[in-house]
């Protein structure tokens, strides 16, 4: 009897054993997936506050009138006055202390891939012609909304204008009679091209002292260009920012400026 009652205590601390196991294993299990489904949808919800956050000054822009948009007192007029191919305009979008989107000030660089001499630049960092530290995003302050979260910079450019895809008077409204017009310029009858680049992070989850970040990808000592379309070996700011694990959004986006002729009174 005491032979068969220990042997049948053996068995029973056994198999409660395998059943401790068993549930240790798939309370594990269940952890890890938790965790992995937590992460992505994290991830799914960091990408969609940065594709939000890069979208929103191409979204200002297109409900931006061309007499808005041509005005001097903003980036992308004065980007179409001068009307240098060689260079990117840059500026931090700060709407909670900028009433005025992409307005002129202290806070504008020029860059260019290019150097004085008229070279392509072959290492990542371009020439300044323009600006100063402020001219940049600031990773600790310039948040585009009170979460204090995502840092948007954004970057004008001209694109030349080729007449081989882009006829005179291709823009014109359907119908208009432009013949012996001979007082509308070309700026009328043509359209002006340009790219505007934003880039959208999220400097909290760097790797690196935030002062390491902004030294090395937004600041005048090491200007970063911001869309490389035309010159696909340099690097891009998203490409540095990215380099110290922090989330990035860049997008691109042209835009066609026309002019309509538009009839506010009946003719007589």
């Amino acid at each position: 009897m005491s032979h068969s009652l220990k042997h049948q205590q053996g068995v029973t601390l056994i198999t409660t054993l395998i059943v401790l196991l068993l549930v240790t294993v798939i309370g594990t299990l269940a952890v890890r997936y938790a965790m992995t489904g937590l992460k992505v949808s994290t991830n799914s919800q960091v990408k969609q506050i940065l594709i939000q956050s890069a979208d929103t000054p191409f979204f200002i822009i297109r409900n931006m009138t061309p007499q808005q948009i041509r005005q001097l007192d903003n980036v992308i007029g004065l980007a179409l006055s001068n009307g240098y191919l060689d260079r990117e305009y840059v500026f931090c979008y700060r709407p909670k202390s900028q009433k005025n989107f992409a307005a002129i000030g202290s806070n504008i660089a020029q860059i260019s891939p290019y150097d004085s001499s008229g070279d392509v630049i072959t290492e990542d960092t371009m020439r300044l012609i323009q600006g100063n530290n402020s001219s940049f995003c600031s990773l600790t302050t310039d948040f585009g909304s009170g979460r204090d979260a995502v840092v948007t910079q954004v970057a004008v450019s001209l694109i030349s204008n080729n007449l081989g895809t882009n006829e005179k008077g291709q823009y014109l409204p359907e119908g208009t009679n432009a013949s012996g017009a001979s007082h509308l310029s070309g700026t009328l009858t043509n359209s002006q091209r340009f790219r505007v680049t934003t880039t959208a992070m999220l400097p909290s989850y760097s790797t690196a002292k935030i002062s390491q970040v902004q030294a090395e990808c937004l600041s005048v000592s090491k200007p970063r260009l911001n869309d490389n379309n035309d010159h696909l070996d340099l690097s891009t700011l998203g490409d540095c920012i990215s380099e110290f694990g922090i989330p990035v959004e860049t997008q691109t986006q042209e835009f066609n400026l026309g002019t309509d002729f538009i009839q506010v009174s009946k003719p007589t």
